[in-house]
């Protein structure tokens, strides 16, 4: 019985798709048809093989999961989601240094859904991907959390100040002391600013690369399992990703000390 639920679960997308979208409610065939783009004989093959697993039920015209469909789904969700996550992206993740990841977080990485993987060119290196340029003008809300240096970043920071945007901004301590001291126009912009907090944690910590998260996009870099920084992000616009991402940079901010 075990098997046989796992196989009608995985072994089918149709019936996997089905399963996560009558977690959201009982639907029709044709709401289940329009979702998951089959036809309506392939779907009811499939829906079959779901009832009579004892996963969903029938309602007059509408299925609906049973109490043991919604045990085993609430149990399975977090699985598939993560599997989409990785699965998308096997060798970036495979190359990654997760160690700064708490591991409440590390079991919720299917929060992040749909993620791009933004790798810029040679002429680019060294900029913020477009897509978080263009979030950065628009946002009334961000939290930065930066270990390495980024060029044209003090000026985006002092922007943000001005603009009065609430902003958290977390860098390491060497990145810090380069800001305060090379960049000291960009610098006293934040310090002044009233909706702008500045913190400082130590270099000695284990860290990601950066993160952003601002009102409707999540930035996410790792260094690679050899340590190094190859400008390699994660971007993603879903809610569960940002909210996700919220999580990963309090974590960080409870580790920092405030600049006053």
């Amino acid at each position: 019985m075990k098997t046989e639920l796992i196989s009608t679960v995985f072994l089918s997308e149709k019936r996997k798709s089905t399963l996560l979208m009558l977690m959201d409610g009982p639907a029709t065939i044709d709401e289940i048809k329009n979702s998951i783009n089959g036809t309506t004989s392939a779907i009811m093959a499939q829906i079959k093989i779901l009832l009579e697993q004892g996963l969903i039920e029938q309602k007059n015209d509408e299925y609906r999961l049973t109490h043991v469909g919604q045990i085993i789904l609430k149990k399975i969700k977090p699985l598939i989601e993560a599997l989409n996550v990785v699965e998308g992206n096997k060798d970036f993740w495979a190359s990654r240094d997760l160690g700064a990841v708490p591991d409440p977080l590390l079991d919720r990485i299917g929060d992040l859904g749909d993620v791009l993987i933004h790798e810029p060119d040679l002429n680019h290196l060294f900029e913020p991907p477009r897509e978080l340029l263009v979030s950065l003008k628009q946002t009334k809300n961000v939290c930065t959390f930066y270990s390495y240096f980024c060029p044209t970043c003090p000026n985006n920071y002092a922007e943000l100040a001005k603009k009065e945007v609430n902003y958290n901004l977390i860098l390491t301590r060497p990145v810090y002391e380069r800001l305060r001291d090379e960049y000291t126009e960009q610098y006293n912009a934040i310090m002044e600013s009233p909706t702008s907090h500045l913190y400082v944690c130590e270099e000695d910590i284990v860290k990601p690369g950066a993160i952003s998260v601002t009102d409707n996009l999540l930035l996410l870099s790792f260094f690679n399992k050899k340590g190094f920084f190859d400008h390699k992000k994660i971007i993603s616009f879903e809610d569960s990703a940002r909210e996700w991402g919220q999580d990963f940079f309090l974590h960080y901010r409870g580790l920092a000390e405030q600049v006053k």
